[in-house]
């Protein structure tokens, strides 16, 4: 037998959940699917990207999820800290900012979080599964899911940087860079609770370092550079790692107190879109349709904002308007062309290295 839903979505994370919750409110008749081909017990127990900017409440609330999202009890984050583009450390702080503070956030448990939330709307949740045949014809998607099979109006591929269904219709995946990042989590030992809240960014020769306090007296510290120069300056080795660290003027410091809980992870950060990003009864979303640089600090928003953008396609596609995937292509490649405008000037302002490979290649547009 066939399980007939209105649209299944291609991945539960950020930009997946969104997408099925929003649909909810716009059509709350609509059978949804959310497809995960991970379980929990396959997931990482640390996850990388993990702050949350202000204005981010404006997104929750518009899926009607901040209430909840402030019973969480996140961590507020009340700023930015640089050393960029001189040796001064800079403070951008969200003291002035009308949406209040940020929110450092367990990247786990929020997206735990944002599934039982599509839950309790109502979507039904498939995890530990993938799509392994698709079909369009008489005006619905017949797939099959192990030894099920499904029929479907719509499908949202929020399936990552794989973009795994966009592909398998035909569309590309275009980089930009051989961005990486090559992170390590901490347990904070000591007895200071008085650490700041503020997110650190510091610039070297070969990249760019990150760093976070998290909830449970964690810290995150990442460093971001090209694959290729990783590899040539041995940077994905615990020694060479931990000495180049060790050399930074403030995200060492960091290090007081504390001790590492994870072995070095890498984790892909390039730039790229997916073209063309929509189709007949298709439209991808969140990292699907396009990743940014992390100096750009919009992961979790930019997924948030994609889920609603989506949401909407899709009611249009049901709704029989002809338009709806021109005008998503238009959206989504307006967003991509004003972010290779922002992140240029972002490393533009850092002029001291500009003779080290990594700065070369952003001062010429960030080409491979």
């Amino acid at each position: 037998m066939t399980e007939h839903y209105d649209v299944v979505i291609v991945g539960a994370g950020v930009a997946g959940c969104a997408a099925a919750i929003a649909l909810t409110q716009r059509s709350p008749t609509a059978k949804l699917l959310l497809l995960e081909r991970k379980t929990n017990e396959t997931k990482p127990r640390y996850r990388i990207g993990e702050t949350l900017p202000p204005h981010t409440s404006t997104l929750l609330q518009q899926l009607g999820l901040l209430e909840s999202f402030q019973a969480q009890g996140n961590m507020p984050a009340h700023g930015t800290r640089a050393i960029w583009g001189s040796e001064t450390l800079q403070e951008h702080t969200f003291l002035y900012s009308p949406y209040g503070h940020g929110w450092h956030l367990d990247r786990s448990s929020f997206d735990n979080w944002l599934i039982s939330q599509a839950q309790q709307r109502g979507v039904t949740l498939i995890t530990g599964q993938m799509i392994t045949q698709q079909e369009y014809y008489a005006d619905s998607w017949s797939i099959r899911i192990a030894d099920q099979s499904i029929s479907a109006k719509v499908i949202i591929d929020a399936s990552g940087r794989s973009a795994h269904f966009g592909r398998s219709q035909g569309s590309q995946i275009i980089k930009l860079d051989q961005l990486i990042g090559i992170y390590r989590f901490y347990q904070l030992t000591d007895d200071n609770n008085n650490h700041d809240s503020y997110t650190l960014v510091e610039s070297n020769p070969f990249g760019w370092w990150y760093s976070s306090y998290l909830p449970n007296k964690q810290l995150v510290v990442t460093l971001m550079t090209d694959s290729d120069i990783a590899q040539e300056q041995g940077l994905l080795t615990e020694h060479t790692w931990t000495s180049a660290l060790q050399e930074t003027k403030q995200s060492s410091q960091r290090l007081i107190g504390s001790e590492a809980i994870t072995s070095l992870e890498v984790k892909p950060a390039h730039s790229q879109h997916l073209s063309p990003v929509c189709g007949t009864a298709w439209f991808a979303t969140g990292d699907a349709a396009s990743t940014f640089d992390p100096l750009s600090s919009l992961g979790i928003f930019k997924a948030l904002r994609h889920g609603l953008i989506a949401s909407y396609a899709a009611d249009d596609f049901i709704q029989g308007k002809s338009d709806c995937c021109k005008k998503y292509q238009q959206f989504m490649g307006g967003e991509y062309r004003d972010y290779l405008k922002t992140r240029e000037d972002y490393y533009r302002v850092e002029g001291r290295f500009d003779g080290e490979l990594f700065w070369r290649r952003r001062g010429s547009g960030g080409l491979l």
